[in-house]
């Protein structure tokens, strides 16, 4: 049972978020990997198709479609991305422990698999402090909402969480000109008509965003970061479920993309993966445009720890063109190593999230990542390739 006081502020949170729907809601590139990655990529397919298994499936779109979906409730007073997560794996796989019923434990299962990081594009932002432990990190999801530190996660990190319960996840942009905006929108319904959901990132309030300047560069926080689930459509507008007051709601198309218009990677279409399917849409080489991470910043050096006579030079040039400062290669202290071990220093660790996509996407696995180099070490990152 909650306690009163508990009661009480979830009252007040439900009341924040009806007022700014109401009265504050605001109506005012990605580069081609090289082509030796992407054979690297495709090998791992073994002659499969690739290309027919990213068509989607066309038809005329109905006037209005609307896909039923369980209503839920955030259980933190930050946790409305996991919400909506939660509510996405539910319906698309039924799992019992993702049902609205068990809908804290469901944020939770989600929560303990994400990154903690400064950086929203790569894990969750809560607070100024190293959290070390989940009961900080749960107890910081309590926070007011609105703010820059506490804060929330943005689009990319989900990509490989809904990869994890078998769910693709391709991103929906937003371009400048209203022409690519009228696409946008037409991009949702062709998505809903599907039977695909749509997670959106949406700003509430007139709270002006910030830059935080991070030992990598500038992130981009959007005060008033907030997580809805598209469901529906018609001719005025899309239907959908905020995990912030339990309700559903209709808003306009132009208010939608007034609102999503301040995150790189404003959406998320979501659909059960088939075959394995794969995209690779959003593969970059150098800056991340996913993260707004440089691979070219860190100091990585290589090492063989499989004994077999070329593998740390053949991952050297993966590396290489992913974009990465590859500064040396040499033997590790043994051969005994198992696939792929990666250490960073502390103030690299943002790194491990983007280092360990790159690598599993050029067909290789990642046994352990930590961030436990030595600060004075002269590189930033040992990449060690075992058997």
């Amino acid at each position: 049972m909650r306690s009163r006081k508990a009661i009480v502020v979830g009252f007040v949170l439900f009341l924040i978020y009806t007022i700014f729907w109401f009265w504050f809601f605001e109506t005012p590139q990605t580069k081609n990997i090289k082509s030796n990655i992407k054979q690297q990529v495709y090998s791992a397919f073994s002659g499969k198709d690739t290309a027919a298994l990213n068509t989607p499936t066309y038809r005329p779109l109905p006037q209005a479609y609307e896909i039923p979906i369980d209503s839920r409730r955030q259980s933190f007073n930050l946790s409305c991305e996991f919400a909506g997560a939660s509510g996405i794996i539910y319906h698309f796989t039924n799992n019992q422990d993702f049902s609205p019923a068990s809908e804290e434990e469901a944020e939770k299962k989600l929560i303990d698999k994400a990154w903690i990081s400064r950086n929203p594009n790569v894990g969750i932002r809560m607070g100024l402090e190293n959290i070390t432990d989940l009961d900080t990190l749960y107890k910081n999801l309590n926070e007011w909402f609105g703010g820059s530190d506490y804060y929330g996660i943005h689009a990319p990190p989900f990509i490989d969480l809904f990869a994890k319960y078998k769910l693709t996840a391709k991103p929906i942009y937003i371009n400048d000109s209203s022409q690519n905006e009228n696409s946008t929108i037409s991009s949702i319904k062709k998505a809903i008509a599907n039977n695909h959901l749509v997670m959106a990132w949406i700003k509430i309030g007139y709270t002006k965003s910030v830059d935080d300047y991070l030992s990598y560069g500038a992130i981009r926080i959007i005060r008033g970061e907030h997580t809805i689930i598209i469901n529906g459509y018609d001719q005025n507008g899309v239907i959908v479920m905020d995990p912030g007051t339990g309700l559903k709601r209709n808003i306009e198309y132009r208010s939608l993309i007034d609102a999503s218009s301040f995150f790189p990677m404003p959406f998320l279409e979501v659909y059960k993966n088939v075959d394995n399917e794969v995209s690779f849409d959003n593969l970059t080489i150098g800056f991340d445009t996913m993260t707004g991470i440089d691979r070219s910043i860190p100091k990585i050096y290589v090492e063989n720890g499989a004994g077999n006579t070329g593998v740390a030079n053949q991952m050297r040039d993966i590396l290489k063109d992913f974009g990465y400062s590859v500064i040396g290669t040499g033997n590790a202290d043994n051969f005994n190593y198992q696939d792929i071990t990666i250490k960073t220093k502390k103030g690299f660790s943002d790194f491990l999230y983007i280092l360990k996509r790159d690598i599993k996407i050029a067909s290789f696995a990642v046994a352990s990542a930590s961030a436990d180099l030595a600060t004075d070490d002269t590189k930033d990152i040992v990449v060690i390739v075992g058997k």
